[in-house]
């Protein structure tokens, strides 16, 4: 089972998720966990290796780079990549304390899901992303953050939209008047 977690599918599509709780208190701290780890990481990922879940975040271009250029070993290595992206559970020693072969099932599973193994899914990753540009929604945040470079991207997409709005507004006269850009809407570019 390899499932990409987002926060919300359990409130959202709850039968897609695989997960059985013993109670609702043990539903509620899980989907707390998962809201604090979607927050630090970004996409969680639950991949099943002999009946226990395994949950991992993406591996960077960077903690590969470190992973291949120190460690000559494959399994030096492998034991790295999961040290540095396993969340839960948490495991010391990929050499003692864990079945065989766990180590290199989870390894192919952050490095796909990561997207350096399979280049059909970072295209797929593409189509998507490309396709929620399409919102204007989306497009507004990029717009106050093109205009106010200092804000950080994250705490603009944490603002409600009456206040996306309202500095969307302050950085469109902003890009117009002061630097000249001129923004177009998608429909006056088809014309």
């Amino acid at each position: 089972m390899d499932l990409t977690l987002n926060p919300h599918l359990l409130e959202d599509k709850p039968e897609e998720f695989p997960i059985e709780f013993e109670s609702y208190e043990e539903e509620i701290a899980f989907k707390q966990q998962l809201v604090e780890w979607h927050e630090m990481y970004g996409s969680i990922y639950v991949t099943e290796v002999n009946d226990v879940p395994f949950y991992f975040r993406a591996l960077s271009k960077k903690e590969l780079d470190t992973a291949e250029s120190i460690y000559s070993d494959d399994y030096e290595r492998t034991e790295y990549i999961c040290k540095v992206c396993v969340i839960y559970p948490l495991i010391d020693d990929y050499s003692l304390d864990i079945f065989a072969g766990v180590p290199e099932i989870l390894c192919s599973a952050i490095l796909e899901e990561s997207g350096y193994t399979n280049a059909q899914k970072t295209k797929i990753a593409i189509a998507k992303w490309e396709k929620k540009m399409e919102n204007v929604e989306n497009q507004l945040r990029l717009v106050i953050k093109e205009a106010f470079s200092d804000i950080p991207l994250d705490e603009i997409e944490g603002w409600p939209m009456p206040k996306v709005a309202e500095y969307y507004v302050k950085a469109k006269w902003v890009l117009e008047n002061l630097r000249g850009m001129s923004l177009v809407s998608q429909d006056e570019m088809q014309q």
